[in-house]
């Protein structure tokens, strides 16, 4: 695989980085989609949230058009920024802000869109997912060099299989890759050796989200159809069990870990929830509402809590705006829920686990009353001590 140079800018001193403002809490949450038949505890009703505790401090900044995915890498904030079109063969940017203020402190330019991210640390090496290219692109942040790996394959309508969830196994030099297809796989590369080890195919429905556990040495991918997690042998690359739900049709989009406590989160996208399973049993161990369209999940063991984005609006209901929602993680209460108009989308923890950063997207349709014609997109630091 070539390496490549990569180009690191840095903004022009004096130059205002963008507007810094603090963000209007002001929409209300979206009402959930139907939940399905759950046997097991239940989040509080749809209703219930609006009636949370007060929000907590939040800076909002306005960045670029098409923000995606974020990662925490040596203290700072990294953003994926794939632009205001869809066109494959256009680049996009990876924004390095400083954590207390948002400001731009670097850009990285890349010639191809970047939508997903995963961070090593010991490497000091960014993963970034080029979606409709079928490429993960490792970048050395010390080197600022980069080497591609090519997944997705040429398909028979044009264009490649996508890549989407980036998860690492760090110590055993792995990485997991998702495709989010009706027949969707996932790809298990051998970094050392930059070769795929494994390509799990037939999965089903859009297996979408993934979560490495290291100590059970366990891949979890989240997807829908008629169960919504898929448990792998990354040394086999063999399909071990599946969690299966109850009642409506799920879609975990995205999914998180707590291997301490053998727990695994789910955002479920089509019925507007978090389901917690019991990695030993697949056993439910709550549903608990957030509103419709729930995108992305984070565990926090610092603070034994669980954040979950929702974008707030779907086909049926174009207009609508999202938030991000605070669980407690032991009684799997709401504890707080931040209105982030118009579409929360991606989230990610400060090392010490005190300060939640999220994306929040714009609409497209410009008969939305959130639309800007500038397409700009933000980013959101929220101090979770309040």
């Amino acid at each position: 695989m070539p390496i490549r140079s990569l180009r690191f800018s840095c903004p022009p001193r004096g130059r205002a980085p963008m507007r810094l403002g603090v963000l209007a809490l002001c929409a209300a949450l979206t009402a959930c989609a139907a939940r399905g038949g759950l046997s097991s505890q239940a989040g509080p009703a749809p209703e219930a949230v609006a009636d949370a505790p007060a929000r907590q401090a939040v800076l909002r900044r306005d960045l670029a058009p098409g923000l995606y995915e974020l990662v925490v890498a040596g203290g700072d904030v990294l953003v994926a920024s794939a632009g205001g079109s869809f066109k494959a063969d256009e680049g996009g940017a990876i924004y390095r802000l400083d954590p207390d203020t948002l400001e731009t402190k670097a850009v990285i330019q890349t010639r191809r869109k970047p939508y997903g991210l995963a961070y090593d640390a010991a490497a000091d090496t960014l993963y970034v997912g080029n979606t409709l290219n079928g490429i993960v692109q490792a970048i050395d942040l010390r080197a600022a060099q980069s080497v591609d790996y090519r997944l997705g394959q040429a398909t028979a309508k044009g264009g490649f299989e996508h890549v989407r969830q980036i998860a690492l196994d760090e110590a055993g030099g792995r990485m997991f890759v998702t495709n989010p297809d009706s027949a969707g796989k996932v790809w298990i590369v051998d970094l050392k050796r930059g070769a795929v080890l494994h390509t799990v195919s037939d999965l089903r429905k859009w297996p979408a989200g993934a979560a490495y556990d290291a100590a059970a040495n366990r891949l979890y991918i989240g997807q829908g159809g008629d169960y919504g997690v898929t448990v792998i042998d990354p040394d086999s690359g063999r399909v071990l069990r599946r969690f299966t739900l109850d009642g409506a049709e799920p879609f975990l989009v995205n999914v998180a870990l707590d291997d301490r406590g053998a727990r695994l989160f789910g955002a479920d996208a089509n019925s507007g929830r978090l389901v917690v399973f019991d990695t030993a049993t697949g056993r439910v161990l709550a549903a608990v509402a957030v509103g419709e369209s729930a995108l992305d999940v984070l565990y926090n063991p610092v603070r034994d809590e669980i954040y979950l984005s929702n974008r707030g609006a779907s086909r049926a209901h174009p207009q609508g705006t999202g938030a991000i929602t605070v669980i407690d993680g032991t009684t799997y209460a709401v504890k707080a829920r931040h209105d982030l108009p118009a579409h929360p989308n991606s989230l990610a923890l400060s090392a010490d686990g005190q300060i939640l950063y999220a994306t929040v997207k714009g609409p497209h349709d410009d008969k939305h009353p959130a639309y800007r014609s500038d397409r700009m997109e933000s980013v959101v630091r929220i101090d979770l001590r309040g």
